[in-house]
């Protein structure tokens, strides 16, 4: 008896530790990814998502890896990475005119952003119906806030039923980071 329980108790903690050495090496390659290969992941799951095909594919791919890269650039014209450089604010040890800097070039990075946003929606309305530029712009990392829930004819062979996790990752204002 005490041997089977140990034997168990071994076998829970081996897959436990399995499990977890996967999540950290997936946490290892997406933390070493380029910000071009992130772009081009989303791109493809979107296009996957979107069932695009084909010509149509290929075309949002190129559209979307340019927009990601003109909102990115919008948000960090030094092309740095602001996200980083405010993470690292000790929040406990600042005064209260550069919390309101740092809340005011927040809101200027998104108000950047935004303007991109607008600029890119015709270019994606050329190729994609209207649901489904809305998964576009409206899906964030953390899941599909309800978009795509409903299939739609569409444009170039697309049929516009996504759902599922995935988007450009941020999307208008997603905290202090800038929306990455």
């Amino acid at each position: 008896m005490k041997k089977s329980i140990f034997l168990m108790l071994a076998l829970a903690f081996a897959v436990s530790a399995m499990a977890q050495n996967g999540n950290e090496s997936r946490r290892e390659r997406r933390n070493n990814m380029s910000l071009v290969e992130m772009y081009n992941r989303q791109a493809t799951r979107l296009a996957n998502q979107l069932k695009l095909k084909d010509e149509t594919e290929q075309k949002f791919i190129a559209l979307y890896l340019d927009y990601q890269n003109a909102r990115h650039n919008a948000a960090n014209p030094r092309g740095g990475d602001q996200e980083t450089a405010e993470q690292t604010v000790d929040f406990k040890n600042i005064t209260d005119e550069e919390a309101t800097e740092l809340i005011q070039k927040n809101f200027d990075r998104q108000e950047k952003q935004l303007a991109v946003d607008k600029e890119y929606l015709p270019r994606f309305l050329e190729m994609l119906t209207p649901v489904q530029a809305a998964q576009v712009y409206l899906q964030r990392a953390g899941g599909n806030r309800g978009m795509g829930q409903r299939g739609n004819g569409g444009r170039g062979g697309n049929g516009g039923n996504g759902g599922g996790r995935g988007g450009f990752g941020g999307g208008f204002g997603g905290g202090f980071g800038g929306g990455f």
